[in-house]
C-alpha cells in the first residue's frame, strides 16, 4: 500500500512508511497534547513532496495557522505562495452561520453546518487533507447522526483518494461515545499524563489501529519542541 510520510521520520517508521494513501486517519487527545502540530508536520511534508495540500480549519484563521507554523519552523506560508497548499476559511462560514442562525432560530446548534458538505469545498486534484476540528460537528448531534454523517464522510474520502487526517478534540469524541474509531482506517490517540516516578506531566501516542499496517501498542513519549513533534529516541520532523 502506498504511503503519504507523516513529516516525522520516527512516526513514518512506526507506520510503514506513513498514513495509508486515500484513506481517512482520526487523530484524538486533549487540549494542549499537539493534535493541530501533528496536521502542520504532515501538510508541510507534503508541499515538500510536491503534493497538492489542504486544511479545513474549523477553529482557527489561516492567520493564526500560518503564524503557529512558523514558530514550529514550518513554512507554510511559502508553501501557499507556490500554490502546493491551501487553507479554507472554514471558522469564518462557522460564525457567519452560527450568526445567521442565531437569529432565525431559538436553540440552534452547530450541526447546522453540513459535515458531509467539507468535501466538496476541496479540490478534486488535492491529494492529502487536514480536517481541525471535525469535532465541532458533533455538538448537538446524536451519536447514531454523528456517526452516519461521519460514515459518509469518510466514504466520500475514499472516494476521491484523499489521504485525509481528521483531528477531533477528547470531548466531542467522548460525547459521541468514541464511534469515530469505527469509521476511520486508522486511530491514533494522544494525551497527556503524570510519569508516576519523576512527577513530570508526559505527552504519549498510541497507535490503536491502523488498517494493512504492522503496528505496535507502545506508548511513544514525545515533545513539542520549537522543531515541533520530537519522539523520546526516535528524532523529529521533518522528515
Amino acid at each position: 500500500m502506498e504511503r503519504i510520510s507523516t513529516g516525522i521520520k520516527y512516526l513514518d517508521d512506526k507506520l510503514d512508511g506513513g498514513y495509508p494513501k486515500g484513506k481517512g486517519i482520526l487523530i484524538t487527545g486533549v487540549p494542549g497534547s499537539g493534535k493541530t502540530i501533528f496536521g502542520l508536520h504532515a501538510l508541510d511534508q507534503g508541499c515538500i513532496d510536491g503534493k497538492k495540500c489542504v486544511m479545513v480549519a474549523t477553529e482557527e484563521s489561516p492567520e493564526d495557522i500560518l503564524v503557529q507554523a512558523e514558530m514550529l519552523g514550518l513554512d507554510l506560508k511559502s508553501h501557499m505562495d507556490n500554490g502546493n497548499l491551501e487553507i479554507l476559511r472554514v471558522l469564518e462560514q462557522r460564525t457567519r452561520d452560527i450568526a445567521q442562525a442565531s437569529e432565525m432560530i431559538k436553540g440552534f446548534s452547530i450541526r447546522e453546518i453540513n459535515m458531509i458538505g467539507i468535501i466538496d469545498l476541496i479540490p478534486d486534484d488535492t491529494e492529502f487533507v487536514v480536517i481541525d476540528n471535525i469535532g465541532v460537528f458533533a455538538i448537538g448531534m446524536e451519536p447514531k447522526e454523528f456517526r452516519d454523517k461521519f460514515d459518509v464522510l469518510n466514504l466520500l474520502i475514499s472516494q476521491k483518494n484523499f489521504t485525509t487526517l481528521l483531528v477531533m478534540d477528547e470531548a466531542s469524541y467522548n460525547l459521541t461515545h468514541r464511534i469515530a474509531d469505527y469509521s476511520t482506517y486508522g486511530c491514533l490517540k494522544i494525551s497527556i499524563k503524570e510519569n508516576p516516578y519523576t512527577g513530570n506531566m508526559e505527552r504519549y501516542l498510541l497507535i490503536t489501529k491502523m488498517r494493512s499496517t504492522n503496528i505496535s501498542l507502545d506508548a511513544n513519549r514525545y515533545d513539542i519542541t520549537s522543531q515541533g513533534i520530537e519522539f523520546h529516541g526516535g528524532g523529529s520532523g521533518n522528515v
